[in-house]
């Protein structure tokens, strides 16, 4: 499992779910990787939708994490 460590965990990414960063994190250290994965577990991008490009730049973000 990875450790990830990402500045501002607490920032809400997605409004109409309320899911913060920590959240994303800790479902890719769990071996969720797409925008559909975190949208399914979290009720994230399923709503209004103007969060997908955050979402997806933290998932590459993650990724060059994870990558180290």
């Amino acid at each position: 499992m990875i450790d990830i460590q990402i500045e501002n965990a607490d920032e809400v990414i997605c409004d109409c779910s309320g899911t913060t960063k920590a959240k994303i994190a800790s479902l890719v250290e769990k071996g969720v990787y797409t925008l559909d994965g975190i949208s399914r577990a979290t009720g994230a991008n399923s709503g209004c939708g103007s969060c997908d490009y955050e979402i997806e730049n933290l998932l590459d973000e993650l990724a060059g994490i994870g990558d180290q």
